[in-house]
């Protein structure tokens, strides 16, 4: 995992906060995702699994939420919308 990608992870986990998911890590025999529990939306990410697969879990997640709409720095947009486009077919 580079430092990059740790960035990315967190602007991704940054902006589902913001939109009112309640991210959590956990350990498990599961992929990852979201759910509804007791009337909040939670994504369950797998700490057992790289960083890729939490980039992807989050990206199709956040692929229909308009990002401008998000407080974050320009560059850091361009990087997220870039992963969002590379896991968009998944």
């Amino acid at each position: 995992m580079t430092k990059k990608d740790t960035a990315v992870l967190r602007a991704m986990e940054g902006a589902a906060k913001a939109i009112g998911y309640v991210v959590r890590w956990d350990r498990g025999p599961f992929r990852g995702g979201r759910c509804t529990l007791d009337g909040k939306e939670l994504i369950i990410l797998n700490r057992l699994h790289p960083t890729e697969a939490h980039l992807g879990v989050l990206a199709r997640i956040l692929r229909d939420t308009p990002l401008a709409e998000i407080s974050m720095r320009k560059a850091m947009r361009r990087r997220v919308e870039s992963v969002i486009r590379q896991h968009s077919s998944e």
